[in-house]
């Protein structure tokens, strides 16, 4: 028999033997029995009564044979063997391993009741649900079969699940969050997914318009195959785009939550502004900056990033995410041309190793990033901003900047071809290329800045820069396609069509009412294309007033500073004298265009407000806002000499327009003074911020009715 000493052996060989042959009885048994007590505290105690049954007959077979020389409390072991004495070392001799938290803490596991004592005391969960390694080196077939069975279920490897860090300032926090708190980010850590694909759609709708990136197909292909779960550059980016559609138009996102009950969610912008943005750091991980190639994605990421910190007046972490999406715009092409006199471009993948197709929709996102990017540092430097880590240099032939993007609907961008739409088609990006040739018209003086300094060039030459500049910013808007022509109409200028329609919230799990402004436009696309017309209108325009504004204050402000230099240096040079009456004539002419601009300045603007409705001003307020107050501040604060008849008219009227516009910013996302504050968004809070777009909606309709009896 397997269990039966050898004849040769003595009677206390034999004892050595049988104690032997039980000892492996017990640890057998004992792991076979912890390894199904793992969730299961009664099988546990089953398998060590079970064992101590195994153990006694051996000890009292030990004491008979060995005598008085043997005590009960020590097993003996075959010749040879060293001498095992629990009492020495009680590991050998434990029923089961330790629990998970305790082998991760690397203590001692208290196994005398389940939950043991130290995670009691940590307050956690008690489990053994790591996997069991068997010791000594890994069985290479073993291994080869279980990443063959990996392959064929899988597919792809996926990477390291991306949970949040826990804070390590917290060891005790830190462990429960690992143990048993833990929770993979998806998707429905943002917002309810009925919630959630409602404010994907008002994205699409209203910051699509503006900042036409990421690819609307290929965007909600993912969304619906749950990329959420498996891509973390998928998880970061849906994150950034709620975060950046909550601070773009926080009173949407609210009304979703609120009726879907889950206002805790939501209680104030800057909480739900500030979740999103947790959420696409931590899908992101600790070693995502070594991460290899970047993607688009992450470019998108991080200027959403970016607009939201903008929004909520985080001016720093606003700085750093956009230098931030301009160094992945950097690395992933738009430095690098081929040859030459190329222009750079994005579809290409420089880290395979064998020569990739030309991806389309790459390189259509990478440009609409880029120039996005540039219209946001020229915003910035209009309004005094400009931050020198944010610098995007003049274009050169050795280093020019990308092409415009295709003027085609993202329908027609697929990764093998651009199928061009009609000619004359307004498309989503027509609009939003209108809004390139605005700011591009500042190139001279942006390069000449940068280079040089505008005090470098002689006054009659930077006269002339400045009316030409001017007069290149006016004339962008002459040919503007009919649909994006701004009307007379105090309604929105052909959105009388929209009155009859309400924005509804969500009211899940049944069906949107007919009257609900998102159930029109799913219903007759049409409808939603004129919404972004009228959403890019109002940009456009604004945009351009604001141009216009900068290059006219500017010359006279250098005007100003000329004026006081001749005054300190005296008479002219001699040499110059006999050009001084063309001069004089030249000057006198461009001053009068300045000045009669500055009163055409002050008349459009007034008319812009009064023909642009609240629903399409507040989608995109907190950027138009600004840039309206620049405009009617600088107007109203400039010398009294400098205002033409219709501009002194209009002081008491810029001053309640500032008034208004000062309180909406102060009831934005971060609250008064740039900061968070108190994150509660009471009802009364909410009543004051409908008031005020109350407030402003009516300034608007008398604007435009002084307007039309002014003019």
């Amino acid at each position: 028999m397997s269990g039966s000493p050898p004849p040769s052996l003595s009677a206390h060989e034999t004892a050595h033997a049988y104690a032997s042959n039980g000892l492996e009885i017990l640890q057998a048994a004992s792991d076979a029995a912890a390894a199904q007590a793992i969730s299961d505290s009664q099988a546990l105690q089953h398998a060590a009564a079970a064992a101590e049954a195994v153990a006694q007959p051996i000890v009292a077979a030990q004491g008979q044979s060995a005598g008085d020389d043997l005590h009960p409390g020590h097993l003996v072991q075959p010749a040879g063997a060293m001498l095992r004495d629990p009492t020495i070392n009680p590991k050998l001799t434990r029923l089961r391993r330790a629990c998970d938290m305790c082998s991760m803490r690397k203590v001692k596991c208290d196994d005398s009741n389940i939950p043991c004592r130290p995670c009691s005391e940590l307050g956690v969960d008690c489990t053994f649900n790591r996997e069991t390694k068997r010791r000594g080196p890994p069985n290479k077939h073993a291994e080869a079969a279980k990443a063959a069975k990996k392959v064929r279920v899988d597919g792809d490897p996926v990477p390291s699940p991306y949970v949040a860090s826990p804070s390590p300032q917290n060891a005790a926090k830190t462990l429960m969050n690992i143990s048993s708190d833990s929770k993979v980010l998806d998707a429905e850590t943002i917002a309810p997914m009925p919630v959630l694909e409602l404010l994907i759609d008002d994205f699409f709708t209203y910051i699509h318009p503006l900042a036409p990136f990421p690819h609307e197909p290929t965007f909600r292909q993912s969304f619906a195959n749950r990329e959420d779960r498996t891509k973390p550059e998928f998880l970061g980016l849906l994150a950034s785009m709620i975060c950046a559609l909550v601070a773009s138009f926080p009173r949407s996102a609210r009304e979703h939550l609120k009726a879907q009950h889950s206002t805790h969610l939501f209680p104030k912008a800057i909480v739900m502004i500030e979740k999103c943005r947790d959420i696409a750091l931590s899908s992101r991980g600790s070693k995502w900056i070594l991460k290899q190639p970047k993607t688009m994605d992450d470019a998108c990421t991080s200027y959403f990033l970016s607009l939201g910190s903008y929004y909520s007046h985080q001016f720093n972490a606003g700085f750093h995410f956009m230098a931030e999406t301009l160094s992945l715009i950097r690395e992933l092409g738009f430095h690098r041309t081929a040859h030459t006199g190329e222009l750079p471009t994005f579809g290409g993948d420089p880290y395979s190793n064998e020569p990739a197709p030309f991806n389309h929709v790459k390189d259509q996102i990478g440009k609409r990033i880029f120039w996005c990017i540039l219209l946001g540092t020229r915003t910035m430097w209009q309004l005094g901003n400009a931050n020198p880590d944010v610098v995007i240099a003049p274009s050169t032939p050795n280093s020019p900047y990308p092409a415009y993007p295709e003027n085609v609907d993202d329908i027609c961008v697929m990764a093998n071809e651009i199928i061009h739409q009609p000619e004359g088609a307004v498309t989503l990006l027509t609009g939003y290329r209108v809004g390139i040739d605005i700011y591009n018209t500042m190139n001279g003086i942006v390069s000449l800045e940068m280079a040089y300094g505008m005090s470098t060039l002689p006054w009659t030459d930077q006269r002339l820069l400045l009316r030409d500049g001017l007069m290149a910013a006016k004339s962008v808007i002459d040919n503007l396609p009919p649909e994006l022509q701004l009307g007379n109409n105090p309604d929105g200028g052909g959105m009388s069509n929209f009155d009859e329609f309400q924005y509804v919230p969500p009211v899940w799990p049944h069906a949107q009412p007919a009257h609900d402004l998102r159930t029109v436009i799913k219903l007759h696309p049409m409808r939603r294309r004129q919404l972004q017309y009228e959403i890019q209108k109002a940009n456009i325009f604004v945009s351009q007033l604001a141009t216009r504004s900068y290059f006219v204050e500017l010359y006279f402000n250098l005007r100003d500073v000329h004026l006081t230099e001749q005054q300190n240096n005296g008479m002219a040079e001699a040499d110059e004298q006999h050009d001084k009456p063309e001069q004089e004539a030249d000057e006198k002419d461009i001053y009068n265009f300045m000045a009669a601009e500055r009163e055409l300045i002050v008349q459009n603007l007034l008319t812009v407000l009064g023909s642009i409705s609240q629903r399409n001003l507040e989608p995109n307020g907190y950027s138009l806002i600004d840039k309206i107050r620049q405009v009617a501040a600088t107007l109203l604060n400039d010398a009294p000499e400098r205002k033409g008849p219709f501009a002194l008219k209009s002081e008491h009227t810029l001053s309640q327009l500032i008034e208004v516009l000062i309180k909406l910013e102060k009831t934005g996302p971060a609250g008064e003074n740039g900061t968070a504050g108190i994150t509660q968004m009471t009802s009364k809070d909410e009543d004051e911020e409908l008031r005020l777009w109350a407030d402003l909606r009516d300034y608007q309709l008398q604007v435009a009715t002084q307007v039309s009896l002014e003019l």
